[in-house]
């Protein structure tokens, strides 16, 4: 058990390395960032499909999960053109530490589902995270860079709540894999029609580096990440969320010399910090 355990783990430490990769990779190269998303979204959504068929699980398509399918596959597509712009207006950094806002308005999203009243713990853990969201954007000007990519960043989190949110009731029902698949796929659906050829990368390096993102970053991190979630409780893999952007902000600083401000890194552990002493109390 324990070394099933351990696996696990290092299962789940591999796919986040991977998530926060792409981050890395987003900022680097110079591709459309509606080109980058498209790409993404198609080459994972062929490797998912693979890896379906290879591991013999049905991606037959229920007639009544058929509009929920199409709804994450439109908010996937947003969410990510959202995250990937914030980071090309700003940081890496801050792209990720807005995104990870996200368990802020998952609680937001489910107390308005449920229409519960919020009392004085929960009004706490959406303060805090908002506080630190003021240390990452000290003065608000819509012609300011910083500004855009922090409320594009806020926007993808807000939108990757939501499809959390209806993932969760679908999941119960159905395969992981294939919902990835199907996200994957309606999301390239949507925007490849709206990319052109001059928006297609033009260079060997960025076409590598696109691939990855698809394959590695996307199918791989996806499939190794749901492989993982089996052998560790839900507590545990709760963590992994937060280190998501511990990885890509090493990683941007190892690989783009992206070194985050004090300020920054304030902010991003009120961001990060009342959710993890949330999972600890």
């Amino acid at each position: 058990m324990t070394n099933q355990m351990n696996y696990s783990i290092l299962q789940l430490h591999l796919a986040t390395l991977l998530f926060g990769l792409a981050g890395v990779i987003g900022r680097s190269i110079s591709t459309s960032v509606l080109a980058v998303v498209a790409l993404r979204a198609a080459l994972g959504a062929v490797s998912l499909f693979l890896w379906a068929r290879k591991s013999n699980i049905s991606v037959r398509l229920p007639q009544e999960h058929r509009w929920h399918f199409i709804g994450i596959g439109l908010l996937l597509a947003t969410h990510w053109y959202c995250f990937f712009l914030s980071i090309r207006l700003t940081s890496v950094a801050i792209g990720l530490l807005t995104y990870a806002c996200y368990p802020a308005f998952n609680l937001m999203v489910t107390f308005a589902a449920r229409r519960q009243r919020i009392g004085l713990y929960e009004l706490a853990r959406l303060t805090v995270p908002l506080l630190g969201l003021k240390l990452l954007l000290p003065d608000l000007d819509s012609r300011d860079f910083n500004t855009l990519g922090v409320l594009t960043g806020v926007g993808s989190g807000i939108l990757f709540s939501i499809m959390q949110f209806v993932n969760g009731r679908l999941v119960k029902g159905e395969s992981p894999v294939k919902i990835s698949l199907y996200q994957n796929g309606i999301a390239a659906c949507f925007l490849m029609p709206l990319v052109d050829r001059s928006m297609l990368p033009s260079s060997l390096r960025e076409q590598v580096l696109i691939l990855v993102l698809g394959v590695a970053c996307t199918a791989v991190a996806h499939t190794v990440f749901i492989s993982g979630l089996r052998g560790v409780t839900n507590r545990t893999a709760s963590y992994f969320a937060y280190l998501e952007p511990v990885y890509g902000i090493a990683l941007a600083a190892l690989l783009l010399q992206e070194v985050p401000s004090m300020r920054n890194l304030a902010g991003g552990a009120m961001i990060l910090g009342i959710f993890v002493f949330e999972r600890e109390s």
